[in-house]
């Protein structure tokens, strides 16, 4: 096993039952296959009737193991330099009508002469990845060894079986004739197919159709030497031992050659949610949560593939949040506007012309305009989304959001970013924390806020986990750049998992938000709660995890969510000459 392999999938483990486990895979393998190709080429689980690339796509297995991993790879790419270079509706064509009209093929020879193509097809695909990605070879090496080569075949080889000349023959001494093993006297035509295939420049052969050509000579050598049944002398003689067990490894030499090779295949749902954390815009992200322990979060802006409904529960919600925003606007329109100083009469500045013509030597003729503006503030909205914040929560939630999100799409240097979390339940049940960005006033208008009437809540309360994760994807907060992040939660962070719960998960969130303040973060929290709630030991959390940053407040109140809005943005001044 190459290690190297697998830390440069970023894999700690391997389990191929595990969703996270088998997308990382998926991503590590398509990111090789783009390198070789320099193609996008799709790269998919097996699932029933995937056995073989189809000419578009790559299909790989899932018995992914410490001591198969290499051999995947190595499949995968084989498998890809056939999409990038060979022609499968040529190739196709030739198996049927083409070998007989053109080649003077009989019919019940096509499927060995397939197989004599493949082979050759092989070679010159093989030749392609050795000489332009020799980084790839360990791979590929493995992918023979572990697919193609055996010791009885080698043992074989040297032994007078297999040396009449029948398909069977022919196939373990052809398809084994580059084995330093080989005898080239142990059947007819041997040597001339040999030279004919001449390896060493098999560089020469640039397309699928000089393959063929190629293959097409080999079958015309070894013809007129084939024996049929009826042509053998004596009785039927029965295999011996060594000859079945060759016999049954030639047939796996020929299965692998005309890519008919099983594969361990996941269910149709499974591959759904692999090819969901596989996506390009998906990552796979580590949050250290106490020294040692290390938990995988998955961090995506494919939110509504986790975080909605089928239905649009929440539309009077997000109106109401726009009629909140609009109002919200009002009280903060203030940071559209620019003030404006100008001082005359200074010995240094901007030449000021209408005092030049009557101005005496000793007068000052130079002005500065100061301008005073509101520095670019960002702010970064995080929507606890696990079970406990359905119902009320929820739409006081999207409320408060929609309103501050619809004010930054109207005011200037004023940008708000937001990100739902919760947990994502996989195919083995195993639950993993799940951060996914919804909206960038930046990149979205304000309408795509009507996206939220579908919001769902999803799971469990990863707090501090996803707010790490935030932490580093934050602009820089320095002179001009005033930095932010908004929490609204109901309290208790938690997951399904022994190793993020009670003190440690309160801890790490503590451990995160004075990260966050340290590095000029401002940090605001906004606690929900609803009629159900006794709320003691929520609070108590809340406050011990956000300190003076807590904010118990009713979220249905414009003048509550201004009020602690107009702290973050009416007080950020800068002076601009």
């Amino acid at each position: 096993m190459q290690k190297g392999a697998a830390y440069w999938m970023d894999l700690h483990h391997f389990d191929d039952e595990d969703p996270i486990f088998l997308s990382q895979v998926q991503r590590g393998i398509t990111n090789f296959v783009k390198i070789l190709t320099g193609k996008d080429i799709p790269v998919q689980y097996a699932t029933s009737g995937d056995s073989m690339t189809d000419g578009e796509t790559v299909y790989i297995a899932a018995n992914l193991k410490e001591d198969t991993i290499d051999h995947v790879v190595g499949l995968a790419l084989h498998e890809a330099s056939h999409v990038l270079l060979t022609d499968f509706d040529y190739l196709n064509k030739e198996k049927g009508s083409v070998l007989k009209r053109v080649h003077g093929v009989p019919e019940e020879d096509h499927d060995n002469v397939f197989t004599l193509i493949n082979f050759i097809e092989d070679k010159r695909i093989d030749n392609y990845v050795y000489t332009t990605a020799p980084g790839y070879r360990y791979y590929y090496e493995e992918l023979y060894r572990n697919s193609f080569y055996n010791s009885i075949i080698d043992e074989n080889l040297q032994k007078d079986i297999f040396t009449t000349p029948t398909w069977d023959a022919y196939f373990f001494r052809i398809i084994n004739i580059f084995n330093r093993n080989s005898d080239l006297d142990k059947l007819p035509g041997l040597k001339e197919v040999f030279d004919l295939i001449d390896i060493k420049n098999i560089n020469r052969l640039e397309s699928t159709q000089a393959s063929i050509e190629v293959a097409i000579g080999i079958y015309n050598i070894i013809k007129q030497y084939l024996q049929t049944e009826e042509e053998e002398e004596g009785e039927p003689q029965t295999l011996s031992n060594q000859e079945y067990k060759t016999r049954e490894h030639v047939d796996r030499q020929k299965n692998f050659i005309d890519s008919k090779y099983r594969k361990k295949r996941v269910h149709k749902k499974v591959k759904e949610q692999i090819n969901k954390l596989a996506n390009s815009n998906t990552k796979i992200q580590a949050s250290e949560v106490k020294k040692g322990v290390k938990i995988n979060t998955i961090v995506t802006d494919q939110w509504e593939d986790y975080f909605v409904s089928h239905f649009d529960h929440n539309r009077e919600a997000v109106n109401s949040g726009i009629a909140m925003g609009k109002m919200l606007l009002k009280r903060l329109q203030s940071r559209n506007s620019v003030k404006t100083e100008i001082f005359d009469n200074l010995k240094r500045g901007k030449l000021n012309s209408k005092k030049i013509y009557s101005a005496p030597y000793n007068e000052n003729v130079f002005y500065r305009v100061e301008k005073e503006e509101f520095k670019h503030t960002f702010l970064h909205i995080s929507l606890d989304l696990s079970g406990s914040m359905r119902g009320q929560k929820l739409t006081q939630t999207i409320k408060t959001a929609v309103a501050i999100a619809y004010a930054a799409c109207n005011l200037k240097n004023f940008d708000v970013e937001v990100s739902l979390r919760g947990t994502f339940t996989s195919s083995n049940s195993k639950e993993h924390p799940i951060l996914a960005y919804a909206f960038n006033s930046k990149k979205n208008s304000y309408k795509d806020l009507y996206r939220f009437s579908y919001l769902s809540t999803s799971g469990m309360t990863p707090e501090g986990i996803c707010l790490e994760q935030i932490k580093k994807s934050l602009p820089e907060a320095n002179y001009f750049t005033e930095v932010y992040l908004l929490n609204i939660s109901d309290g208790l962070p938690n997951i399904s998992d022994m190793r993020y719960n009670f003190s440690t998960a309160v801890n790490h969130v503590k451990k995160v938000v004075d990260q966050c303040i340290k590095n000029n973060i401002g940090v605001l929290s906004y606690y929900v709660e609803d009629t159900w709630d006794n709320g003691k030991n929520s609070k108590d959390s809340f406050r011990t995890m956000y300190g003076k940053s807590a904010k118990f407040i009713d979220v249905n109140s414009v003048q509550a969510i201004s009020k602690t809005i107009n702290e973050l943005l009416l007080s950020n001044t800068i002076k601009v000459s």
